[in-house]
């Protein structure tokens, strides 16, 4: 007997029971009045409903678990040749290792080759109220990079500038080899930007500069070299939390050499390019750099800089050049400040006095982007949001300035235009405006106004090569206008 019957049998003997139970009355009463057989019918009919309704619940649960079973063997099939098709790619994947172990070494050592150029270029337009000079200029510097695999980077950059009224020039201001030992210590050989303070290494390049001009101590060659020939060691670790981290470079380097042209050494004058031979007069030159971020990333107070830089060599029958700097550089939401202070001692030849300059430049800018006039219509204020105000106080103390070292032309980005640059103690005040078309392309302009605080000597040479001093007063204040276009690519 099915089990539904079996149900059905069991109800109706209990139904039978009850009835049988019942006390029986007196004929008049012993009928069940048909109110009571109703109300019997009707509980037994929800009976019969909530059973019905029962089994069909126990029949869907039936038919879920033959489907869940159907299901959960579909998965055991899948899973099995999935470990199958495992197994063989594994396998496969082992035979091409194992035939390409020789390969992979050879490449390994032989580098990937990859090369990539980079670089930039810049036009730029000048106008000088002293000298009358009115002139375009160009500057293009491709930087050419090639990677021979993981460990080995060499890098190389080409000058050609078109000053104006000469042909163009050229020139390689680095080219150097290097080295990653491990994550936090870098080797670099070769020719290469001076790492002393923060400017000549990560500002000069014409598209991160914010301003046209270099500040006055970099404006020309008179307190330091701009590069070296040598060796560095170069490094960084983090020293605190995230954020707090300090980077060193070390090096030693072929050492200063002034210009060659002058008959003789006297205060004031010019290096020359880096010294690519080391006579019995000239002896190495050392140096180092250290920069601490104090600051923690989730401090939110913006990103501070703190450098420390020395170079020291011997220039000519072993007298010693010596120097130091310091620097800062701060950035905190649409704010950005830097600046330095760095002096020289030169020993002279023949007990005369020492060449002593000093050098410092402070600037600031201020990025419109959180500007919003609401005088103003939103493309206005779109334009406005890609500018950049800044403003740049430098200066120099020196004794003496050489005559012949004074250019008689601009450079090709308007360098070394205003007269009042050679006075012996000039002062710059230069304000700007950056717009700012896509993050390495960007257009400049500059107003300087030169402010030489004193006078000093002018160096000249007579007949017989001995240098001759001649007083000079404090050059005539001069105004300049520039712009410049430059790209980084």
């Amino acid at each position: 007997m099915s089990s539904k019957a079996m149900r059905w049998t069991v109800g109706v003997i209990g139904v039978v029971l009850i009835a049988a139970s019942m006390p029986r009355a007196a004929y008049a009463d012993d009928r069940v009045s048909s109110q009571t057989l109703k109300q019997i019918l009707q509980e037994l009919n929800d009976l019969k409903a909530e059973r019905a309704r029962a089994d069909k619940k126990i029949d869907d649960l039936e038919q879920k678990i033959e489907t869940i079973q159907g299901q959960n063997q579909k998965l055991q099939e899948a899973n099995q040749q999935l470990k199958s098709d495992t197994s063989q790619k594994i396998e496969t994947l082992q035979t091409q290792v194992s035939t390409s172990t020789s390969r992979s070494a050879f490449e390994g050592f032989f580098g990937e080759h990859q090369f990539v150029a980079a670089g930039g270029g810049a036009i730029t337009y000048l106008y000088d109220h002293k000298s009358n000079i009115n002139t375009f200029g160009a500057e293009f510097e491709p930087l050419f990079l090639y990677r021979l695999n993981d460990w080995i980077l060499f890098q190389g950059v080409i000058d050609a500038a078109f000053p104006s009224g000469s042909g163009a020039s050229f020139d390689v201001p680095v080219a150097t080899a290097q080295i990653f030992l491990n994550d936090y210590v870098e080797l670099n050989a070769g020719l290469f930007d001076l790492p002393f303070g923060d400017f000549d290494e990560d500002q000069s390049v014409f598209w991160a500069n914010r301003f046209v001009t270099n500040p006055l101590p970099y404006a020309g060659n008179g307190l330091l070299p701009p590069g070296d020939l040598g060796i560095q060691l170069r490094g960084g670790v983090q020293w605190g939390q995230l954020g707090q981290d300090v980077d060193y470079t070390a090096y030693a380097a072929n050492g200063p050499l002034y210009d060659t042209s002058l008959p003789a050494p006297v205060v004031g004058q010019f290096f020359n390019g880096p010294n690519n031979i080391a006579t019995s007069t000239h002896g190495k030159a050392y140096g180092g750099r250290v920069r601490v971020y104090p600051l923690p990333l989730d401090w939110d107070w913006g990103r501070l800089e703190l450098g420390a830089s020395t170079y020291d060599g011997k220039w000519q029958n072993a007298l010693w050049l010596t120097s130091w700097g310091v620097d800062f550089n701060y950035r905190a939401d649409t704010f950005e400040a830097r600046g330095e202070y760095l002096g020289t001692h030169r020993q002279m030849p023949n007990g005369a006095a020492a060449d002593n300059r000093q050098g410092w430049y402070i600037q600031g800018g201020y990025y419109l982007t959180k500007l919003h006039p609401s005088f103003l219509s939103p493309a206005i204020r779109d334009q406005l949001a890609k500018m950049e105000l800044l403003v740049r106080y430098s200066g120099l103390n020196q004794r003496a300035v050489v005559a012949s070292e004074i250019p008689t032309e601009p450079g090709s980005l308007g360098e070394d235009a205003s007269p009042s640059l050679f006075a012996p103690h000039p002062r710059e005040v230069a304000l700007g405006l950056d717009y700012w078309i896509a993050p390495s392309i960007v257009w400049k302009l500059e107003y300087d106004m030169e402010l030489p605080r004193a006078g000093g000597s002018l160096v000249t040479f007579d007949a017989s090569g001995t240098p001759v001093f001649k007083a000079i007063g404090a050059t005539p204040n001069d105004k300049a206008i520039l712009t410049q276009l430059s790209i980084g690519f």
